[in-house]
C-alpha cells in the first residue's frame, strides 16, 4: 500500500484508536451492579403458597421463533395437539435485543436484564467472568435446599453455572455447521434420564434448529424435519409424565432463548428475533384450560397468544415450584397460572412476595426515594412516570391491603394492585439507563479527538494538492459524523453510502472529462467507463437489500438468484473460471505451479458446491451440477476439502512472496491479490460469489482512469463501506453471517473461527484494500495512505462514540447505538489496524514503491 512512509504523528494516532476504544468501552460497558446473596422465604406465611410441582424439565430450543410453533406451517403438530387439550399453556416471551444466547439465558434463570457486554462474551466461548455462579436463580434456589440438577446441551450453561450440575453433557454453540450431532447428543440422554428419579430440575438445549437458520435461514428445508423432530422430544417426555409415577408432578417447560430474522441470524430487535416461544405444559393445567386453538394464523409481528417478557419466567418457576423468587428478578408472575392454587389467599401471598422483591429492587437502585404510603395518597398513576410512578402504585396497594381484612374476597381487589405494581415496576426498571461512567466515555471521546487532531497537518498537506478532493472528503466525514445522531440514518447507513459512491463517481468523470483530450474517442471511452462504474454499483446495491427499513424487498441474492438458479451457477463458473485464468496469468513460468493454479480453483469450486449441496440445497435443484454432488466427490469430508483449498491458498501466497524477494515485481504484487481474491469467494456465501466479476469491471475501469494518490485512497475507502453493504452487511448483530466460519475447521476454535467469520462479513472491504496496492502504480509515491484511511477512522469513532455518549439514555440505545459502536471497534481494530495498516506495511515491504 502506497505511503506507509508516515511519521510519528500517524503511528501515535493509531495506538491512541485502541486505546481510546478500551476507554470508552469499559465506560459504555460496565456490569450493573447486583444484589449479593441468595433470596429467603419471609418468616410469616411462608407456607401459605405451597408449590405445585416438584420437578422441572426445562427444554430450550435455540432460535425457536413463535411461529415454529404456533402456525400453519409449523411441524409441532402433537404440541398443538396439548395447546388445544389446555395442557400446554402458549405464550410468546419477549426477548429483549441483544438477542443471543448468553444474554437471553441470564434473562430466564435470574429473572433481570443483561448486560449488552454480554454479546461480546458470548463469542469469548472460554469466557469464564460471565459466570452466574454466585448470583441469585432459580437454579441455585434449587440447588440451595439440596435438589439435583442435570444438564445436556449448549455448553454455555457449564460456563454460566460451573458445578452446579450432577451430571452433564455440553456440546459447543459455535459449531453451526452441524444440523444433527448437536442434537442427537442430548437426545440419546433423554430416556435414561426419564427413568431416573434422583433429580429435580433436567435442562436441555438443543442447537440444531438455530445452525439451521444461521446456515440456510427460516426456510430451509431442512427446518420442518427439525421442528418435527424436536416435537417427537416433546412427545416423548409428555407420554412420560403421564405414565411414569415420579414425574407426574413435573412442570415441562419448552421456550426459545431467542427467534431469528428472515436471514436466519439473530442479535437485533427485529419481530422475528424477539419472539421466541414459550410453552407450561402440564397434564395439570388442564383445569384451567381456557380452550384456545392451535394452530392459528400467524399476525405480523409474530406476537402469538399472550405476550409476556422473558424475566416472568423466573418469577413464574419459583412460584410453581415453591422458590424464593430470585433477588435480582424484574419478573412479573404470570397471571394466568393463578388459578392453580384454590385459596385466593395463597394467590395474594404470591403476588405480595413477587411485589416486595421488586421493591426491594427499587430501593436499592433509588435510595433516596420514599415508600411512605401517606405521600402518595391522592396520586393519579396516568399523570406519573419513572420512579413517582412506582411510588403511587406500591401507596394504592398498600391502602386497598390497609382496608381489607384477609379473606378469600381480598384478592379481588389487591390482587390487580399488587399485579399492577409489579408491571410498572418491571417497566420502570427495565428501562433504567445502564451505571454509566460518564468520566470514561469522555476520556475515550478525548483520546480520538485528539488522535484525529495529530492528522490534521499531514491531512492539510493532503489536501493542498488537490483541493476539490479535500473538500468532499471533509464534506463525506461531516456528513457520516452528524448522521450517527440519528437512529433511523443508522439502521439504513448502506444509502448513505450508495449515494456517496455515487457522488464520488460523477466526480471523477468530470475530473477526469477536464483532463482528456478534445479527440472524440478519449471522450467516449470515458463516457463508457463512468458509465460502467454507475451501472456496476447500481447492480451491488440491489444485490442484498439490507438495514431494517427495506431488508424484506425483492433482491438478487434471495429472490432472483432463487427464480434463476441456473443464472447464478453459470455466473459462479464464470467467476472461478476468471480467478483461474488470472491467476494463471501471474503465476512463475514452472510446470508444478501452473498445474497448481489449474486444480486449485477447482477444489475451490467443487468445496463451494458441496458446500451448498449440504446447506442450501435448494439452489441446485434440477440442476445437472447436483449429480456431481451425489457421487463420491459429493461424499469427501467438506472440513478436509476446505484445508486441501486453504493449503494450495498458502502455497500461492509463499510463490507470490519469494517472487517478490527475486524481482520485487508488479506480477508477485498481483499474484498475492489474486490469492486473497481466491480465498475470500472461498469465504462467501454462494449467491454473493459473483459479484467478485464486477469487483473486477471495477478495477479495471478505475485503473484505466489514471487516479492520482489521493483519489486512489478515497476511492478504495469508499467502496470498502458500500461493498460491505452489498454483501449483506448492516448495523444489526443480526446481520453477521456465520455460514463460512467454519470452513476447514473440525472443532470450535475462538481464534480461527474469529478469523474466518470476519473475513467472511468483510470479504469486500478487504478486497479493495488489497486492490488499493494494485491501483498505487498510477499514484504518487509522496501521497500518505495510512493517513487518510486514520484520519477517516478516528473521524468515524469520534462521531460514533459522541453520539452514544449524548444519546445514552435514548430508547434505542441498546437496539441501535449498541450495536453500531460494537461494529465501530470492528472496523477500527480489524479492518483498519490489523488489515489496513498491517497489511498495507507488510505489502509495502514486498513491494515497495520505486
Amino acid at each position: 500500500m502506497v505511503g506507509f512512509k508516515s511519521g510519528w504523528a500517524v503511528v501515535l494516532a493509531n495506538i491512541l484508536i485502541p486505546l481510546g476504544i478500551l476507554v470508552f468501552s469499559s465506560g459504555f460497558f460496565p456490569y450493573k451492579p447486583l444484589l449479593p446473596g441468595l433470596a429467603t422465604f419471609d418468616n410469616v406465611n411462608q407456607d401459605e403458597t405451597p408449590a405445585v410441582f416438584d420437578k422441572v424439565i426445562f427444554m430450550v430450543v435455540d432460535a425457536l421463533r413463535s411461529d415454529f410453533v404456533y402456525s400453519n406451517e409449523s411441524g409441532f403438530s402433537f404440541t398443538q395437539s396439548l395447546i388445544r387439550a389446555g395442557a400446554a399453556l402458549p405464550f410468546t416471551a419477549f426477548a429483549s435485543s441483544p438477542t443471543v444466547t448468553m444474554p437471553r439465558l441470564k434473562a430466564m434463570t435470574t429473572g433481570s436484564v443483561p448486560s449488552f457486554l454480554d454479546v461480546i462474551l458470548n463469542i469469548a466461548e472460554s469466557d469464564t467472568s460471565s459466570t452466574l455462579a454466585y448470583q441469585d436463580t432459580w437454579l441455585a434456589q434449587l440447588k440451595a435446599r439440596g435438589d439435583r440438577l442435570v444438564m445436556y446441551g449448549d455448553d454455555t450453561w457449564l460456563k454460566l453455572f460451573p458445578g452446579m450440575f450432577d451430571r452433564a453433557d455440553g456440546t459447543t454453540s459455535f459449531f453451526v455447521s452441524d444440523f444433527v450431532e448437536v442434537d442427537n447428543n442430548v437426545t440419546r440422554h433423554v430416556p435414561d434420564e426419564l427413568a431416573q428419579n434422583d433429580w429435580s430440575a433436567m435442562i436441555m438445549h438443543y442447537l440444531g434448529l438455530d445452525h439451521i437458520g444461521h446456515k440456510a435461514g427460516p426456510k430451509s428445508p431442512f427446518m420442518l424435519s427439525k421442528q418435527q423432530e424436536m416435537d417427537t422430544i416433546v412427545d416423548t417426555i409428555y407420554t412420560a409424565i403421564q405414565h411414569q409415577s415420579h414425574l407426574e408432578s413435573t412442570l415441562f417447560v419448552l421456550c426459545g432463548d431467542h427467534g431469528m430474522n428472515e436471514a436466519g441470524n439473530h442479535g437485533g430487535s427485529s419481530a422475528g428475533e424477539t419472539s421466541p416461544a414459550l410453552l407450561f405444559i402440564s397434564p395439570k393445567f388442564e383445569k384451567i384450560r381456557s380452550n384456545l386453538e392451535s394452530p392459528v394464523e400467524t399476525p405480523d409481528d409474530l406476537r402469538f397468544y399472550q405476550t409476556v417478557q422473558q424475566s416472568d419466567i423466573t418469577t413464574t418457576l419459583a412460584g410453581l415450584l415453591g422458590l424464593p423468587i430470585p433477588i435480582n428478578s424484574l419478573g412479573v408472575f404470570i397471571p394466568g397460572f393463578l388459578n392453580m392454587w384454590g385459596s385466593g389467599s395463597q394467590k395474594l401471598q404470591l403476588l405480595s412476595q413477587n411485589a416486595r422483591q421488586l421493591l426491594n429492587i427499587v430501593k436499592s437502585t433509588f435510595p433516596s426515594a420514599t415508600f411512605d404510603v401517606e405521600s402518595y395518597s391522592n396520586c393519579d398513576l396516568d399523570k406519573l412516570s419513572g420512579i413517582e410512578e412506582v411510588q403511587c402504585a406500591w401507596s394504592q396497594a398498600q391502602i386497598l391491603l390497609s382496608q381489607d381484612q384477609m379473606t378469600e374476597e381480598t384478592f379481588t381487589h389487591v390482587g390487580p394492585a399488587l399485579q399492577r405494581f409489579s408491571q410498572i415496576t418491571q417497566e420502570v426498571m427495565s428501562s433504567t439507563a445502564s451505571n454509566y461512567d460518564v468520566s470514561r466515555l469522555s476520556v475515550g471521546v478525548l483520546v480520538l479527538a485528539i488522535a484525529t487532531a495529530l492528522l490534521l497537518p499531514t491531512i492539510y498537506r493532503e489536501f493542498s494538492r488537490t483541493a476539490s478532493t479535500g473538500i468532499f472528503l471533509i464534506l463525506m466525514v461531516a456528513g457520516y459524523g452528524s448522521m450517527m445522531f440519528a437512529s433511523s440514518y443508522v439502521e439504513e447507513e448502506q444509502q448513505f453510502w450508495y449515494w456517496i459512491c455515487s457522488g464520488w463517481i460523477f466526480y471523477l468523470h468530470m475530473r477526469s472529462e477536464s483532463q482528456v483530450s478534445p479527440r472524440k474517442s478519449s471522450s467516449r471511452l470515458l463516457k463508457m467507463a463512468t458509465l460502467g462504474l454507475i451501472l456496476s454499483q447500481r447492480i451491488l446495491r440491489r444485490w442484498n437489500q439490507t438495514g431494517q427499513k427495506f431488508a424484506a424487498e425483492p433482491d438478487i441474492a434471495r429472490d432472483f438468484f432463487s427464480a434463476q438458479p441456473v443464472t447464478l451457477w453459470g455466473l459462479v463458473i464464470l467467476t472461478y473460471m476468471d480467478s483461474s485464468y488470472h491467476l494463471f496469468s501471474n503465476m512463475p513460468s514452472i510446470i508444478p505451479t501452473k498445474l497448481l493454479v489449474v486444480v486449485l480453483p477447482a477444489l475451490a469450486f467443487l468445496f463451494k458446491l458441496n458446500f451448498v449441496a449440504n446447506d442450501s440445497p435448494e439452489l441446485l435443484v434440477d440442476l445437472p451440477l447436483s449429480k456431481i454432488t451425489e457421487g463420491w466427490l459429493g461424499s469427501l469430508s467438506l472440513v478436509w476439502q476446505a484445508k486441501a483449498v486453504f493449503a494450495g491458498l498458502v502455497i500461492c501466497a509463499v510463490l507470490a512472496i519469494v517472487s517478490a524477494k527475486r524481482s520485487q515485481s508488479i506480477q508477485a504484487n498481483a499474484l498475492f491479490h489474486e490469492t486473497i481474491h481466491l480465498f475470500l469467494i472461498t469465504q462467501s456465501r454462494a449467491t454473493n460469489i459473483p459479484i467478485f466479476l464486477i469487483f473486477r469491471l471495477q478495477s479495471k475501469i478505475l485503473s484505466s482512469l489514471k487516479l492520482t494518490g489521493i483519489e486512489t485512497t478515497i476511492t478504495t475507502l469508499i467502496f470498502q463501506y458500500m461493498t460491505f453493504f452489498a454483501f449483506g452487511g448492516s448495523n444489526a448483530i443480526s446481520s453477521v453471517d456465520l455460514s463460512s466460519a467454519y470452513n476447514g475447521v473440525g472443532s470450535y476454535n475462538v481464534i480461527l473461527v474469529g478469523i474466518l467469520t470476519f473475513v467472511s462479513n468483510w470479504a469486500g472491504p478487504i478486497w479493495w484494500i488489497s486492490m488499493n496496492h494494485l491501483l498505487c502504480p498510477y499514484s504518487s509515491k509522496e501521497h500518505d495512505s495510512a493517513a487518510l484511511f486514520t484520519f477517516h477512522i478516528a473521524t468515524s469513532l469520534v462521531s460514533v462514540m459522541a453520539a452514544c455518549t449524548v444519546l445514552r439514555t435514548h430508547l434505542f440505545i441498546w437496539t441501535v447505538f449498541s450495536p453500531k459502536y460494537l461494529y465501530s471497534m470492528a472496523w477500527a481494530m480489524a479492518n483498519h489496524v490489523i488489515v489496513n495498516i498491517f497489511g498495507g506495511i507488510g505489502l509495502a515491504y514486498l513491494w515497495p514503491r520505486k
